[in-house]
């Protein structure tokens, strides 16, 4: 039996790094909202987003159909997420709903990307549990008023997990 871990192989899998990208970006992301939750943080959040897709543009080979639909499993979240985000400092009833829980409600979209890439990109399992994790905190921190407060810290930890999670289980 060899347990030793192939570094190399997990390095250069496009796979690997763009998990490891996302378990970098994102965190990051999240602290800076937790010190600075007003609308310029957005702006943050595009340039972290533009990153992130635009190096799965760039490595993914979106020829091929489930490449296609694995990047679309992201975009399509994370430019809603962003969008209703937005949204929320333009419209006094999403903002009554959501304005507190941007963070709950990003690891609920978080969730949403997890499941929709664990339908097209088989094995699943790790995807929907990643998916299950998100869940479950996105839930607490929505509904449990202490973690309500370190929310985007809830956030960093778990999104971290998740792709850093994957990076390791799934890149083989």
């Amino acid at each position: 039996m060899n347990d030793k871990i192939d570094w190399n192989f997990i390095l250069s899998d496009t796979r690997g790094r763009v998990y490891l990208l996302w378990a970098i970006l994102a965190p990051w992301g999240f602290v800076a909202t937790h010190y600075f939750q007003q609308m310029g943080i957005l702006f943050v959040w595009l340039a972290i987003s533009v990153v992130g897709l635009g190096y799965m543009y760039r490595v993914m080979p979106l020829r091929v159909r489930q490449m296609q639909l694995i990047f679309a499993a992201w975009l399509v979240p994370i430019a809603s997420g962003m969008l209703v985000s937005l949204l929320v400092f333009y419209n006094h009833a999403l903002a009554e709903l959501l304005l507190v829980r941007l963070g709950a409600f990003w690891l609920l979209v978080m969730a949403a990307g997890y499941i929709w890439n664990g339908l097209v990109d088989p094995p699943s399992g790790w995807y929907w549990f990643a998916a299950a994790v998100n869940v479950v905190a996105g839930v607490v921190c929505w509904t449990v008023e202490p973690f309500t407060t370190a929310q985007y810290l809830i956030a960093a930890i778990v999104s971290a997990w998740s792709m850093l999670s994957l990076w390791l289980f799934r890149t083989f």
